[in-house]
């Protein structure tokens, strides 16, 4: 298996392992959240026929109130941002990093399940988003921590047992706006 790694070039490898993480914490996500989809489609089901059963005269008057009040950010408007280990992966490889991202995912969003950030996210199963952000090292996945503490973002680290070693971390669903500052400067680039 080393062999034929070697032979594919390292931005190969991490564009392919970027995709699988993506698609593997959305499956995660999902199996924890089986409920949570069955409610959803029984909301839209009602939502549909309350629509059709609706009357112009009443849609004009619901256009009018919407406009007046400040939008709500759609469940597409919030993104679970990923934090790893880029040292980790020269010695654990690809398949384990992929793993441990999908623990941090599904372990953030166990956690801040009540939120109604973390609610809304999850109303669209099919169009959640992930961002996966590479630290050089513990260090800065730390820094990184501490910039989400001083922006009261919550997040989940996650911490390999029994090794004791600090993987990585996960943030709640979040929108661009609450953390856009903390990816800047960082020392941490996408995982692409």
């Amino acid at each position: 298996l080393r062999s034929t790694c070697a032979i594919v070039p390292i931005p190969v490898l991490l564009a392919r392992f970027s995709m699988l993480l993506v698609r593997w914490c959305s499956f995660a996500a999902a199996l924890t959240c089986n409920d949570v989809r069955l409610a959803t489609r029984r909301r839209h089901r009602i939502h549909a026929m309350t629509v059709k059963m609706s009357s112009s005269a009443s849609s004009s008057s619901a256009d009018q109130q919407q406009s007046s009040s400040s939008p709500s950010p759609s469940p597409t408007s919030y993104a679970q941002h990923i934090v790893l280990r880029g040292d980790l992966v020269e010695t654990w490889g690809a398949g384990p990093m992929m793993t441990q991202a999908a623990h941090c995912s599904v372990a953030a969003i166990e956690i801040y399940r009540h939120l109604p950030q973390t609610q809304a996210y999850l109303e669209e199963l099919d169009s959640m988003r992930k961002v996966t952000w590479k630290a050089k090292n513990e260090g800065w996945l730390e820094k990184i921590a501490a910039r989400l503490d001083d922006a009261d973002i919550e997040y989940k680290m996650w911490i390999e047992q029994p090794e004791n070693i600090k993987v990585g971390l996960a943030t709640r669903p979040v929108l661009r706006e609450e953390t856009e500052t903390i990816w800047k400067g960082n020392g941490i680039k996408m995982w692409r």
